[in-house]
């Protein structure tokens, strides 16, 4: 019997995809940006950062830019620093129409899709598409301690999740599990 429950707890775990990973180093990421020069995320070495791997064309994506305001509004005098990074091929052309009407209140740009699944740690070979909106939770030493893909339970209550989020990292909690979700499933915008 005992058997036959821990095989069906593994089982449900593996078909969930879903599972804890050790914390990692941030490694370099630059975000681009139109007319101005380009962020790199580690000119924020000292701060949390949220970071967040976007669409500009994704409804979620926009939603979930609101939210970040609020939260930037709200944690930017604790050292947090809210970032957002465009990956869809057409980011270029339809960032000013996403940042005339996000009017996000931190810094946005744009990379190449192979530099997003380079930073995520997916393979560069990978075809799959990948969710959006995805956010990536960095401590102040560099760190990734959050990694949350866009069909995770995250989603489900984004703000609250981030504000949680951030508040175990402001208070520098011991935890430093990279959290990711079956990462076979399309592109949801």
């Amino acid at each position: 019997m005992r058997t036959t429950i821990v095989s069906l707890l593994c089982a449900t775990v593996l078909f969930t995809g879903s599972a804890a990973e050790p914390a990692r180093h941030s490694p370099a990421f630059s975000i681009l940006r139109i007319g101005t020069a380009p962020l790199q995320l580690s000119q924020y070495r000292g701060k949390v950062v949220a970071l967040a791997f976007i669409y500009t064309t994704c409804p979620h994506c926009q939603h979930l830019t609101a939210i970040l305001n609020s939260v930037a509004k709200d944690y930017s005098a604790r050292g947090v620093q809210v970032l957002e990074c465009a990956f869809n091929e057409d980011a270029v052309p339809t960032m000013p129409d996403f940042l005339k009407k996000a009017e996000p209140q931190f810094p946005v740009g744009y990379a190449p899709r192979a530099s997003v699944l380079s930073y995520l740690q997916y393979p560069a070979a990978d075809t799959r598409l990948l969710y959006v909106p995805h956010l990536v939770f960095v401590d102040r030493a560099g760190t990734i301690r959050g990694d949350y893909p866009g069909e995770g339970s995250f989603f489900e209550d984004p703000e609250a999740n981030i504000r949680k989020e951030l508040d175990r990292m402001l208070k520098g909690s011991g935890a430093t599990v990279r959290h990711s979700a079956d990462r076979d499933s399309p592109v949801r915008h």
